[in-house]
């Protein structure tokens, strides 16, 4: 029996011995888990429960035209609350003083609301009560006279926008993103949108079981730090100017759709640019999302005929042709496989100049010109002047837009190229691209953003003598073209109109067109190089019926 006890306590001690590390591994296993895996996770959980932070909103920066004029603001509103614990008067009392110093909701009617509003607010089970958020400066400064212990404000912000809808394309909004932080979105506030927003601060406060400050526990403050100001090259005047002009050619000509670019020539500077339709950045959410980006630098259109001006002066500035060269393919249409090119009247003009060429809008002569160009040349142009990349202006939505390379171009792709058919493009990369002629020759970055402190990017296209002989065929082309009636008589002009199809559905759209106009004025010392394009205008489909007279009534205006 002894030795049988014996052997039964042997086994269990060699029983303990094996299971005591098995044991204090597994305990150092789970500890290790709970302690360095989720202990991280654990800690955050605990101090959420005893812990409040509270952010305080940073000012966002103004942005503003190049006087000054506030187009994005920042209204300063308050927060109010109440500390039960420090209240002194009865809570029905409260309420009575408040609710004859608080404003309406618009979509309240009566002075019941507010009281049936704050009694529910302060039957809430804490100690600290939200009660109001976004009372004006009066309604804060009522409600301080009124000298009640307990109550106090914390600084809002609000993002409004003085001018409603106009620069709505250039400045975009603000909103929220999917956490509910503010957020801008599209133009000048998603572009900058860090800059603008500056950082929040943060209060960090310790609370109790019912989450009421404890006033003697851990607190920490981190200050905001407001959003830098944004000053725009935009001038309010030319804004408006074009803004006001725009729509009166909309219902004129009834098209769709419009755009304005105004840039000072020697600077690349954007001085207004305007879209229609648009909408009211303070009202975003009522309208469709489609309005919010930028036509100028989002939407991609065939330019047509106002292309031509590009290419002729490439011929110009590769000696392949002068303004006197002699189109020897002119006086028919040019047959390339199985396709036609033809004139937009179907009227040729045999052995016209290149001056002759432009002035008559001749699509067989751009062809001319292409060819002798040749693919190479004709895609490093396109590429020099800024076509199928983004222009780099600062608004959040531009895209890049589609051009080819000299590999990927048929005899047919150079030829409809030439007269602006087959290449996709913005607005604002045509006017960049154009301002080059009223600039000596000189691409320049274009802008949105007053900077003094840095000299404008400058990158050479066109020669000296390139430019002014393209000047020369330009002020032909207005003097002498089909838009010539609507010239303000005074003003010497360098432009082209220009008329495109609309391509739908891999053709193009017969009775749709874009009309537009490009060129910069005065043409012997330019001030402005301005852009307008009219969507599917009713009255007529050609530039020179629409578009010009549009180009010229705002040139007018601007030099009053």
């Amino acid at each position: 029996m002894a030795s049988v006890a014996l052997n039964l306590t042997q086994k269990r001690l060699k029983t303990i011995i094996v299971l005591i590390p098995l044991l204090t591994l597994g305990l150092l296993v789970r500890l290790f888990y709970w302690q360095i895996i989720r202990g991280p996770e654990l800690q955050t959980k605990a101090a959420r429960q005893h812990q409040t932070t509270s952010l305080l909103k940073a000012k966002r920066g103004d942005i503003t035209d190049i006087e000054g004029n506030v187009l994005a603001g920042t209204k300063n509103l308050f927060h109010l609350f109440v500390y039960k614990p420090q209240l002194e008067i009865p809570e029905t009392e409260l309420i009575e003083k408040l609710a004859v110093n608080i404003k309406q909701d618009p979509e309240s009617t009566a002075e019941g609301d507010i009281r049936s509003y704050l009694l529910k607010r302060l039957t809430l089970d804490s100690n600290w009560i939200s009660l109001k958020h976004y009372l004006s400066p009066e309604e804060k400064d009522a409600i301080e006279l009124l000298d009640i212990a307990g109550i106090g404000f914390e600084d809002e912000y609000v993002r409004y926008y003085p001018e409603a809808s106009m620069s709505a394309h250039i400045l975009g909004f603000v909103g929220q993103d999917i956490a509910g932080e503010e957020q801008g979105y599209f133009g000048l506030e998603g572009y900058f949108d860090r800059k603008l927003r500056g950082r929040s601060g943060k209060i960090r406060t310790e609370k109790d079981a019912k989450g009421n400050p404890i006033l003697v526990g851990d607190y920490q403050f981190l200050h905001s730090v407001e959003g830098k100001p944004i000053q725009t090259t935009i001038d309010k005047k030319t804004q408006y100017i074009a803004e006001s002009s725009l729509i009166e050619g909309l219902a004129k000509y009834q098209a769709s759709a419009g755009n304005v670019i105004i840039m000072e020539s020697k600077t690349g500077k954007i001085r207004a640019m305007a879209s229609f339709p648009n909408y009211d950045p303070s009202d975003f959410s009522k309208f469709d999302s489609s309005y919010f980006k930028n036509p100028n630098v989002a939407a991609l259109f065939e330019p047509g005929s106002i292309f031509k001006i590009l290419v002729m002066a490439a011929g110009f500035n590769e000696k392949v042709v002068t303004p006197d060269t002699v189109c020897d393919i002119c006086h028919k249409p040019l047959v390339i496989g199985k396709f036609a090119i033809k004139t937009w009247d179907e009227v040729y003009h045999p052995n016209s100049t290149m001056t002759e060429v432009i002035v008559n809008s001749d699509n067989t002569g751009m062809a001319f010109v292409a060819f002798k160009l040749g693919k190479d040349k004709f895609a490093d142009y396109m590429s020099r002047l800024g076509f199928g990349k983004k222009t780099g202006i600062e608004l959040q939505e531009e895209v890049s837009g589609q051009i080819r390379t000299a590999s990927q171009f048929g005899d047919i792709d150079l030829a409809t190229e030439s007269f602006g058919q087959g290449i996709a493009i913005t607005p604002i990369q045509m006017i960049a691209a154009a301002n080059t002629l009223a600039n000596k020759g000189d691409y320049l970055k274009p802008t949105v953003v007053e900077d003094d402190t840095k000299e404008p990017t400058r990158t050479n296209i066109f020669s000296p003598e390139a430019v002014s002989q393209m000047t020369r065929v330009m002020i032909q082309a207005v003097e002498k073209g089909e838009a010539k009636w609507a010239k303000p008589k005074g003003l010497v002009v360098a432009g082209k109109t220009g008329t495109a199809q609309i391509p739908i559905e891999g053709h193009y759209d017969p009775d749709k067109t874009i009309a537009s106009f490009v060129g910069f004025f005065p043409a012997d010392n330019p001030k402005y190089t301005m852009l307008v394009t009219l969507s599917e205008p009713q009255t007529s489909p050609w530039g020179s019926e629409t578009a010009a007279p549009l180009w010229f009534s705002i040139a007018k205006s601007l030099l009053l």
